[in-house]
């Protein structure tokens, strides 16, 4: 099969997911560079009660045979294969360590063609070596490093109406993730050759190869959670400034690139347009997928006033609502222990929400990649101008703003759930999204809305108890490669 999505919505047919494990054992609780390191600890067993479930629910909405584990993929793809065929899919994941893991198995008297494929699997993705056993008295360097995050699949491959993007992570312990995906793409059975049309992976390993282009690849941020199809003609897009802390990764130079990969790759011309959508460079606001989401046709879900709505019922714009609650915010902080420069500044919002669009025949015309000559509008009102929302059908993370007093206190309970991730949601049909059950308001907001479109609409809420919900949602916890069409 060649993975192929043509909205968010569709009836889903076959989805990847990880079921956290034993990486998150992996850990020393302290930040640094180290690929041990990290702030935060989870309790794996509780994880995966979490996570258990999401995968019950998908279990029952397409079957258990649909809900594919990269695990097991993984592990059918060494399965009953030679040194020749496991050492060239090692060195495709490990790239210059792959002799060294090699080397070290030799020296515990491992065969690699005899080595279990499920062992080779966990040395992937908990780490090699797993345990800190001296050797002549010193402790081991660490060879592979563990996938602590691979749990968040939407962000190491997107896939598309024309196939399977692998992107480029921002951050260097997660670089790591998008060669086992990519392995999974490229060699596993199940999937026809050419299913990889934009390869960042190899993108990079041959930029690195090749001093002229050094630093090159730091300015090609891409990852999949900022991927977003709108329906078979059309994607969307998030962009930020890969330069702040809070970055949502992905960089203006990897959209131009992305943009001219998939109208290559459309050889049918279906992708019509594409969205370049200004995410604010704010902490929880990690992705596209964490402030928007569609949920069924013309209908989202969607943060308040960054994309220039709602209205507010005070005669002042969304934009004016943000930027004055930030004003507030930082004369009220108290400055002697407060650093400003870790709070976002009015400056952050001047753009953010703003939405460009590429076009095909635009693009064709010109012969290169440049956006249609026209004033930047907000995200929301492109889709409502392209018929592609219903203004009635905006769900508002935190609920109606009907629901508040004022404005500001609408955007405080959003804020606060967002964070939690309530926008995040994954579908598995129309009308029938799954959530996080910590996002009472939004989520009673979004059932209502749906309900009030469709009678049968339904809001499956998963626990998230363990999994921190500031680092991603249902949607950025799913890949879905294939849905009906």
């Amino acid at each position: 099969m060649k993975p192929s999505i043509h909205s968010e919505f569709a009836p889903l047919q076959k989805v990847i997911i990880h079921t956290p494990g034993t990486e998150h054992q992996q850990l020393i609780p302290w930040e640094g560079d180290h690929v041990l390191m990290g702030n935060y600890p989870y309790a794996y067993q509780e994880l995966q009660k979490d996570h258990g479930d999401l995968k019950q629910f998908l279990t029952a909405e397409i079957g258990e045979e649909n809900v594919w584990e990269i695990a097991t993929l993984l592990e059918e793809v060494f399965e009953n294969r030679d040194y020749r065929y496991r050492f060239r899919v090692l060195q495709d994941i490990l790239y210059d360590m792959a002799e060294t893991y090699i080397d070290h198995l030799q020296a515990r008297g491992i065969k690699l063609e005899r080595y279990d494929a499920k062992e080779i699997v966990r040395d992937l993705i908990e780490g090699y070596p797993r345990k800190l056993t001296l050797n002549n008295h010193k402790l081991p360097k660490i060879i592979i490093p563990p996938k602590r995050e691979l749990m968040w699949v939407r962000d190491s491959a997107s896939i598309i109406q024309c196939g399977v993007i692998i992107p480029s992570m921002a951050s260097p312990r997660r670089k790591t993730e998008t060669p086992l995906t990519r392995a999974i793409f490229k060699y596993h059975p199940a999937f026809d050759k050419g299913s990889i049309f934009m390869d960042m992976v190899q993108l990079r390993r041959q930029v690195q190869e090749d001093p002229a282009w050094s630093g090159l690849t730091d300015h090609m941020i891409l990852e999949g959670g900022n991927i977003m199809v709108i329906n078979e003609e059309t994607l969307a897009i998030g962009v930020g400034r890969y330069e702040h802390m809070y970055s949502n990764r992905t960089t203006r130079a990897a959209f131009n690139l992305l943009v001219e990969k998939i109208f290559e790759a459309d050889v049918e011309q279906k992708i019509q347009r594409i969205y370049m959508v200004n995410v604010p460079d704010l902490k929880g606001f990690i992705h596209l997928d964490t402030v928007f989401n569609m949920v069924g046709p013309k209908s989202a879900i969607s943060m308040p006033y960054i994309f220039g709505h709602p209205d507010p019922i005070v005669e002042i714009s969304a934009k004016a609502v943000l930027q004055n609650f930030i004003t507030w915010l930082r004369r009220n902080i108290g400055i002697n222990r407060t650093d400003l420069t870790q709070l976002p500044s009015k400056i952050m919002f001047e753009h953010a929400g703003k939405c460009e669009v590429y076009d095909r025949d635009h693009i064709k015309k010109k012969g290169r990649i440049e956006r249609l000559p026209q004033a930047s509008t907000y995200f929301l009102d492109q889709l409502i101008q392209d018929d592609l929302l219903d203004p009635d059908r905006i769900t508002w993370i935190g609920g109606p703003l009907e629901d508040y007093i004022t404005p500001y206190e609408h955007l405080k309970v959003a804020l606060f759930e967002q964070q939690n991730m309530a926008g995040n949601t994954f579908c598995t049909a129309p009308f029938r999204p799954i959530s996080y059950h910590r996002n009472p308001t939004t989520n009673q907001a979004l059932l209502k809305k749906m309900q009030s479109i469709d009678p049968q609409a339904f809001l499956q809420t998963m626990s998230s108890n363990e999994i921190r919900t500031d680092n991603g949602g249902v949607h950025c916890l799913t890949m879905p490669i294939a849905r009906d069409y």
